[in-house]
């Protein structure tokens, strides 16, 4: 799943804009970044949440994270590879 700080409408049209997704998106909206701040991803000063992947296992614990920054890219090849790795 994805989960951000935009609002539901703000998935909905980043999901629309690849044709659809296939994968559930939560919106950490209100309050304001509330998971984000559970994961230590939320960016005070900025007022914005870094760009980041966390895996996490079937038994809730974190298998793995990578933070790319606010403005970072991810590639998509490498996380699936990650995914592989730690999953099988």
């Amino acid at each position: 799943m994805g989960i951000s700080v935009d609002s539901k409408f703000c998935h909905k049209a980043w999901a629309n804009s690849f044709g659809g997704i296939d994968f559930p998106l939560l919106a950490d909206f209100h309050p304001k970044g509330g998971v984000a701040k559970s994961y230590g991803l939320w960016l005070d000063e900025a007022g914005i949440t870094d760009r980041a992947t966390v895996l996490v296992g079937k038994d809730g614990k974190v298998l793995w994270s990578e933070s790319v920054g606010p403005g970072g890219a991810r590639v998509p090849g490498d996380l699936l590879a990650k995914v592989q790795e730690l999953c099988g």
